[in-house]
């Protein structure tokens, strides 16, 4: 009988030896926020807040890929996925902000073909990236993503991407639509040191088609408006230099509407720096926003004003474990134009501490 059991047992070892890999791979994340923020005319607010992302990919072969991911927060309003404490002791919805395919053809190395609700290929600056796109939005449409690691000509690596993005669809009237078109570049400059560089452009059409405002409705914070409708058209350039050495990046950005209305301010820029340490990561950017340099409803909203400001960010990522890390950072805002400034005109301050924990 011991023979026979250490048979089966070595046989289902081999067995099992020879079983392939999972086909699934499973990742996400959790944060605890303790936020205040100090609101010039207003209450100031103050609160907890939590996030929980769950997501996965599936193998179907080396060409063909299927992603998912489930998140919390209000399903209606893709910038924001965290929640509140203090909803009555009400559940937490969930949706979810990812679904897509990523087909790779064995006929051109390199290019990616993505379709169906996913991460925007966008350029992003490397201090902080979301003063055009906020990076919770997930798009939704079709991308092609080509890049190369390696025997790229000079380069040491290089990506180039375009995107159409269905915004709303109508079946009644006509759709609001955007484009997106871009690329990024590395070039090392010596052992331990690389420049960066990207630009993009987003082109959106128009988001009230027929009349329409289901595209902007309740998600605008700034931009100028006529009546009902948006001031200016969008066409937004978005250009990002970094220049990295050893653990140390600094970073400029350059925005610029070329489709906003005469008269209304177009451009943005932002400075960032970060070195990493001992103790942990420290950033400091700095931007100004005009009033109709960005598209509020998609751009970024860590800070209290979405756009028509000069702000100030300031931050530390400390870890703690392997997969833990306090984040704790401040930002300070004031109006870019006290003139069409629909907030009150003083500095606002917003301070996070964030517990985050990835799996």
């Amino acid at each position: 009988m011991a023979a026979l059991t250490s048979s089966t047992a070595s046989a289902q070892g081999d067995v099992l030896a020879q079983e392939p890999e999972s086909k699934w791979s499973v990742n996400g994340d959790f944060r605890f926020r303790l936020e205040f923020n100090d609101n010039s005319g207003s209450v100031d607010r103050h609160r907890q807040r939590m996030r929980f992302r769950v997501g996965g990919t599936y193998q179907f072969s080396d060409r063909v890929t299927l992603g998912v991911r489930a998140i919390t927060g209000n399903a209606d309003d893709p910038n924001n996925p965290h929640v509140d404490l203090g909803g009555v002791f009400d559940s937490f919805e969930v949706s979810l902000d990812r679904l897509y395919f990523e087909y790779r053809p064995t006929e051109v190395k390199g290019l990616t073909v993505i379709g169906g609700k996913f991460n925007n290929p966008i350029t992003r600056n490397p201090v902080y990236g979301e003063l055009v796109w906020d990076a919770d939005i997930q798009p939704e449409g079709l991308a092609l993503v080509y890049g190369c690691q390696e025997g790229c000509g000079i380069l040491d690596g290089m990506r180039v991407y375009g995107a159409q993005f269905a915004v709303l669809e109508q079946g009644g009237g006509e759709e609001a639509w955007a484009s997106l078109i871009g690329f990024d570049l590395k070039k090392k400059t010596g052992d331990d040191s690389r420049i960066d560089f990207g630009a993009s452009y987003t082109f959106f059409g128009d988001l009230t088609p027929d009349g329409s405002a289901g595209a902007i409705t309740g998600d605008l914070n700034g931009n100028a408006m006529t009546g009902t409708e948006l001031t200016s058209d969008f066409g937004i350039l978005d250009a990002v230099a970094a220049f990295n050495i050893n653990n140390f990046v600094v970073s400029a950005e350059m925005i610029n509407n070329v489709r906003a209305a005469g008269g209304v301010g177009d451009t943005g820029m932002a400075i960032g720096a970060a070195v990493k340490t001992e103790m942990g990561k420290f950033y400091y950017n700095y931007a100004t926003v005009e009033q109709d340099a960005v598209l509020s409803a998609f751009a970024q909203d860590d800070m209290l004003l979405t756009t028509n400001f000069d702000s100030h960010m300031l931050g530390w990522k400390l870890p703690l474990t392997e997969n833990s890390g306090l984040h704790v950072w401040v930002m300070a805002s004031e109006p870019n134009d006290a003139a069409v400034s629909t907030a009150a005109n003083d500095t606002v301050y917003r301070f996070r501490i964030d517990w985050n924990l990835n799996f």
